[in-house]
């Protein structure tokens, strides 16, 4: 009977120790993954404004700069056609701080020219339901003209090397452009200076 008695004490011990780990597991997981799809969208939120900030620094420096050795968290496509320069950074997580639907700007405004003085450089996000649980999640970088009292000046990015990457190990070297001395057209009774940057993505 004692024996018995150990017994089945043991089993009630054991069934609510796998009770209580069911629980937790059930309770933990959701947030878990939110935790997990927080982290993603801060990383890629990061990358962009590293690509922004190494964009600009050759802008105004020249010579070289490079992401090197990182992990896209999602895909990272380049749109080069000529008007409408951007760089778009796709993911899906599993929860979204972002509300749907909604264009949110990380940097810069829904202007789509700037003045003398303010950053020419946009960063939105918008956050869409793909199902129940999914979001898709993407962030655009894009550069818009700057209009001061005499000039325009314009950012015209060339896109080099493959067209997206995603997953591990990749690199994104920006290069200075083809450069002149002079404006390269007029609009509106100014010339318009566009500064040129290569960006290859491997």
């Amino acid at each position: 009977m004692k024996g018995q008695s150990q017994l089945i004490g043991v089993m009630l011990l054991t069934l609510i120790m796998i009770s209580m780990v069911g629980v937790t597991y059930m309770w933990g997981m959701p947030l878990i993954e939110k935790q997990k799809s927080t982290v993603e969208v801060s990383n890629a939120e990061r990358l962009m404004k590293e690509l922004d900030r190494k964009i600009q620094s050759v802008i105004k420096n020249g010579g070289t700069e490079k992401i090197g050795n990182i992990d896209i968290p999602g895909t990272l496509t380049m749109v080069d056609n000529g008007i409408n320069d951007k760089f778009e950074l796709k993911l899906e997580t599993t929860g979204s701080d972002i509300a749907i639907g909604k264009e949110i700007y990380l940097k810069g405004d829904a202007e789509e020219e700037t003045y003398l003085g303010n950053e020419p450089s946009v960063l939105k996000v918008i956050s869409k339901n793909v199902n129940d649980d999914n979001y898709e999640v993407t962030m655009t970088l894009y550069y818009r003209n700057v209009t001061g009292s005499e000039n325009i000046y314009a950012i015209d990015i060339f896109g080099l090397g493959k067209e997206s990457i995603s997953g591990n190990n990749h690199n994104i070297i920006i290069t200075e452009g083809e450069s002149q001395s002079g404006p390269d057209e007029e609009r509106d009774g100014k010339p318009v200076y566009i500064s040129r940057v290569n960006v290859r993505l491997e």
